[in-house]
């Protein structure tokens, strides 16, 4: 099966009051999304000042009291030296020393009630608190600052052991005497001056981390890491991406403020969106990013995925169904589960899926097929910045993988558990409702003449919505030019919401309807 090498790729930033949004896409087609709402919560990369509250010398673990919630776990491998792990991954073989397991135990290196600084490395997850580490680190776009330690490793995808050398020399010449850095693959090109530029920038970070060592009473925020923007930029944006384009002035005014600092040569590519419509719907995104939360998922030649979730693992089922066409049953099984591996490592990465995941092919009876299948999958998740591990597909069609994530993912994300139905469903977050209703107004706005409406709300969204003397109505107005009277309806459902005419005092919610409103139930099968 051919597959070309993607060529193009843009970046898309949504920004309202209530939710934040990146599409990342291929070719013109969806490839990585990422939601941030403005509540705040403990997000990878921030740094605590945190109190030891409980050391368990059988997990060899910590917990971790950070002041924000639930305790973070703290095992041993995360509070011992890391020199000899960094060594292993970032120098050149000969000087490589080997990963060895830990020399001293959790209740040698740790006590109740001691104060140590812990960076987050996993988000909380359920019941389970955030996973933490004493081995903090500050990302900028092409180096990573390794604070208190003096190692300076370069990315072995650079194969010119003199470049390496060479850069490992540069970055001991120009670094500070307290930090030491990993050159990423973004950096093997880039000028000294560029070097000396961004160690200031993180090197400064880190006295501020250390200044608020000094002031702030543990346990506390020290150091919050940086807004989705940011790292989107820091991560993903350089000469491979065509265009930036941000739907926000003041966004793309910070954008552009933080890229002439650090790669002044790339600003052009930052475009502000002008269009009548929303961005996300200009590039006909909105849709397909509501079906990241469906169970099911359609394959390109009839089949289709279940995709279901639970605490434990994430189960995927891959079916032919009733479109598949061709009498040679053994053909289309194959070509059904090939079009579901390329689609599954799709999803893996829009849904952020981690942990154990099971895959259920449809059974193969030949093992080349199972084989080619495999390879197809390995092909697939390449795109994947996540660490994966699988197994070979079983005689029964199991494949069973784990992928490393260190968010929550989507669903978890931005849905909470329905009260009403024993948390077998999720139901939308308010954020996530404000935003569907932002998209309906613009919507109305562009395709109609309506300048003046009622919106009828549950008890629970319409305290939201005042919230801040009104500010998102007011934000609503200002923005789309209408007068919006908002009507509390203590009988409606929790996350729904209805559009009326004053004139005629006709409902209109279905003109416009996206996802939440009455012609759209809520709480789906698929929630």
């Amino acid at each position: 099966m051919n597959r070309t090498l993607r060529s193009k790729r843009e970046i898309l930033i949504s920004v309202t009051p209530y939710e934040k949004r990146v599409a990342i896409l291929d070719d013109n087609h969806l490839a990585e999304v990422f939601y941030e709402q403005p509540e705040g919560h403990v997000q990878v990369g921030n740094i605590y000042k945190g109190v030891v509250n409980a050391v368990l010398p059988g997990l060899q673990a910590a917990f971790v009291d950070l002041g924000v919630g639930k305790a973070g776990f703290l095992h041993v491998d995360d509070a011992i030296d890391r020199t000899k792990s960094l060594s292993s991954q970032y120098s050149d073989e000969d000087e490589a020393s080997g990963k060895s397991g830990p020399t001293e135990t959790i209740d040698q290196l740790l006590k109740v009630g001691q104060e140590l600084l812990v960076q987050v490395t996993k988000e909380p997850m359920g019941t389970k608190g955030p996973r933490l580490t004493t081995h903090l680190t500050l990302p900028g776009r092409f180096l990573v600052c390794l604070p208190g330690t003096d190692f300076v490793g370069v990315s072995k995808k650079s194969r010119d052991n003199f470049k390496r050398r060479e850069l490992r020399r540069l970055v001991q010449k120009l670094k500070g005497p307290d930090v030491g850095y990993i050159v990423r693959t973004l950096g093997l090109r880039e000028s000294e001056d560029e070097f000396r530029k961004q160690m200031e920038i993180l090197e400064s970070k880190w006295r501020s981390v250390q200044q608020n060592k000094q002031r702030v009473k543990a346990p506390g925020l020290l150091y919050r890491e940086s807004d989705l923007s940011e790292s989107t930029m820091r991560d993903y944006f350089s000469q491979n991406v065509d265009k930036v384009v941000v739907d926000n002035q003041e966004e793309h005014r910070n954008i552009v403020d933080y890229l002439r600092v650090l790669s002044p040569d790339l600003v052009e590519k930052v475009e502000l969106f002008g269009g009548a419509t929303t961005l996300f719907d200009y590039y006909g995104l909105d849709e397909e990013l509501e079906k990241i939360f469906e169970t099911r998922v359609n394959l390109r030649r009839g089949g289709y995925l279940i995709i279901e979730q639970t605490e434990a693992l994430v189960s995927i089922d891959v079916n032919t169904g009733g479109k598949v066409r061709g009498h040679d049953q053994g053909k289309n099984i194959v070509e059904t589960n090939i079009d579901a591996a390329w689609e599954i490592a799709k999803q893996m990465r829009l849904r952020d899926l981690g942990g154990l995941i099971i895959i259920d092919f449809i059974d193969m009876e030949s093992p080349e097929d199972r084989e080619r299948v495999e390879s197809e999958f390995k092909k697939a998740i390449r795109q994947d910045k996540a660490p994966i591990h699988f197994a070979l597909i079983s005689q029964f069609g199991l494949m069973e993988l784990t992928r490393k994530r260190v968010r929550a993912n989507l669903v978890k994300n931005t849905r909470d558990i329905c009260p009403t139905c024993n948390g077998n469903r999720y139901i939308p977050r308010p954020q996530a409702i404000l935003a569907d209703i932002d998209r309906w107004v613009r919507r109305c706005r562009v395709k109609s003449s309506y300048r003046h409406l009622q919106l009828a709300l549950s008890s629970e969204l319409t305290e939201k919505v005042l919230e801040n003397r009104g500010l998102i109505v007011k934000f609503w107005e200002r923005r789309y030019g209408l007068k919006i009277e908002l009507l509390e309806d203590e009988s409606a459902p929790l996350i729904s919401y209805r559009f009326f005419d004053p004139k005629t005092n006709s409902e209109i919610t279905h003109l416009f309807t996206t996802t939440y409103g009455e012609e759209a139930p809520a709480e789906t099968e698929e929630d």
